[in-house]
């Protein structure tokens, strides 16, 4: 019986986990790549074969997203240029964190320094991300009613207070 509980707790820890880290990375840093990364030989393969590219598939999965969050903050028409101008950002922010992950994976570090370097401008890049989101999300948050308000602070504020040691090595 204690195993079962346990095996419970883990599952329910797990998917709590998974949860905060996609909410602050789409808030955050930009958005959530679902799909792996796919070398440029796959996307016109898939082109050949009249499937859509992996560029394509992985702006409709962003786009998904960022409406679910429209979904789930009840946006409003009058909020509507707000919340534009903060998806316009999570989208151009999951573009560099594409770029920025093909781009790594082109460099193989081969020693600690070189590691430590490419840190540094992972970490660079992630302050430009938010420097970008953070001023588009005060204004959203700004024109939110106290209900939306609550509601984004429950989806997005707890993660900071909860999961903050996941969130530092992000």
């Amino acid at each position: 019986m204690n195993s079962t509980i346990d095996a419970s707790r883990t599952m329910t820890t797990l998917i709590t986990r998974v949860r905060a880290i996609w909410i602050a990375v789409v808030l955050l840093g930009g958005s959530v790549i679902v799909t792996p990364m796919v070398p440029a030989h796959a996307a016109q393969q898939d082109r050949a074969h009249g499937r859509p590219d992996s560029e394509s598939v992985r702006a409709r999965q962003v786009d998904a997203q960022i409406s679910s969050l429209k979904q789930k903050l009840r946006i409003t028409e009058v909020q509507m240029p707000q919340w534009n101008a903060l998806a316009a950002a999570m989208r151009e922010n999951a573009r560099r964190i594409r770029l920025s992950r093909a781009d790594r994976a082109k460099i193989h570090p081969t020693n600690v320094i070189d590691e430590l370097y490419a840190d540094r401008r992972e970490t660079q890049a992630r302050l430009e991300r938010l420097e970008r989101i953070i001023p588009l999300a005060e204004a959203l948050y700004a024109v939110l009613d106290p209900g939306q308000k609550a509601l984004a602070d429950a989806l997005f504020g707890g993660i900071r207070r909860h999961h903050g040691a996941v969130l530092a090595t992000q």
